[in-house]
C-alpha cells in the first residue's frame, strides 16, 4: 500500500487536469466509454463477486465519482475501497483497490495524505519462498523493489533480458523463467508481481508503471495468467 504526504498544492496528472478543464460532462462521456473498468463489470470479467465497494465506480476515470470530484475536506477525507474475492479457475483470487486522501489545513499549509493500493492476487495451496518479479524496462519509468532480496538468473535470456527475478531460491528462479513468458501481454503497462510466501501479488498503480488501466484491459487473461503462476508455484 502506498502512503504519500503532500505539504503543498497538489500538481494534477495531464489527464486528470484536461478532464477538469473539459468538466463533468467529459468526465461522465470517458466513464461510459471506459464503462469496463467499471467495478461491478470488471469483478465479472475477473470471474470474481464483488464483495465490497459501489459497483458503477471506475478504476481507471476515478474522476467521475463524485467524493473524489469533491475532493477532501478536513475530517471528511475521500475513501474508496473495493475488494472482490472469487476462484474461477480453481485458484482464490482477490482484487483489491485502495484510494484514500486526507486533508489537514493549518494556519500556513494544507497538508494531503495519499494511500493507494491496487492488486490481483492468488492465494497458493502450499507456502513457496519469497520472490519478486519488475520490469526492466516498465514504460513510465523504474518500478521500485519492495523486498530485500537477491537478483538470480531464470536460466531463460528472453525473460532475464526483460525482468528483474529476486529470490533466494534458484529452483524457484528458473520455474518464473518458464512462467514470465506468458505476462509479455503486460509489458506496455509494466510487471510487478510479489510473492509473500503464501500469496502473489501483480500490483498496479493509476499514474505510474504498471498502469493499472493497461493491465486491467487484458482482466480476463489476468485472472487466468495469476491462476497458473499460483499453481504452478504453490500448488
Amino acid at each position: 500500500m502506498s502512503d504519500f504526504v503532500f505539504l503543498f498544492p497538489v500538481v494534477a496528472l495531464a489527464v486528470v487536469g484536461f478532464f477538469f478543464l473539459k468538466g463533468r460532462a467529459a468526465v461522465a462521456n470517458y466513464d461510459e466509454q471506459y464503462a469496463n473498468y467499471r467495478v461491478g463489470p470488471l469483478s465479472q470479467r475477473l470471474g470474481l463477486q464483488l464483495l465490497q465497494g459501489d459497483p458503477s465506480f471506475n478504476v481507471f476515470i476515478r474522476q467521475a465519482n463524485v467524493d473524489v470530484q469533491r475532493g477532501p475536506k478536513d475530517n471528511r477525507p475521500i475513501h474508496i475501497e473495493v475488494r472482490a474475492q472469487g476462484a474461477p479457475q480453481g485458484v482464490p483470487l482477490e482484487f483489491v483497490y485502495l484510494y484514500r486522501v486526507e486533508q489537514d489545513t493549518g494556519f500556513t499549509q494544507v497538508t494531503w495524505r495519499t494511500w493507494f493500493e491496487c492488486r490481483l492476487s492468488a492465494t497458493t495451496g502450499q507456502p513457496f519462498p519469497p520472490f519478486e518479479v519488475i520490469s526492466k524496462n516498465a514504460p513510465m519509468g523504474a518500478i521500485a523493489q519492495t523486498m530485500a532480496l537477491p537478483p538470480l538468473p531464470t536460466g531463460n535470456p528472453a525473460v532475464d533480458a526483460s525482468y528483474l527475478v529476486t529470490t533466494q531460491e534458484p529452483g524457484l528462479a528458473q520455474l518464473l523463467g518458464e512462467l514470465l513468458p506468458a505476462f509479455a501481454t503486460y509489458q506496455n503497462a509494466g510487471v510487478h508481481l510479489v510473492g509473500d510466501g503464501t500469496s502473489i501479488s501483480f500490483k498496479m498503480h493509476q499514474d505510474k508503471s504498471p498502469l493499472l488501466a493497461n493491465v486491467l484491459y487484458y482482466a480476463e487473461q489476468l485472472a487466468g495468467d495469476m491462476s497458473q503462476v499460483a499453481r504452478r508455484i504453490g500448488g
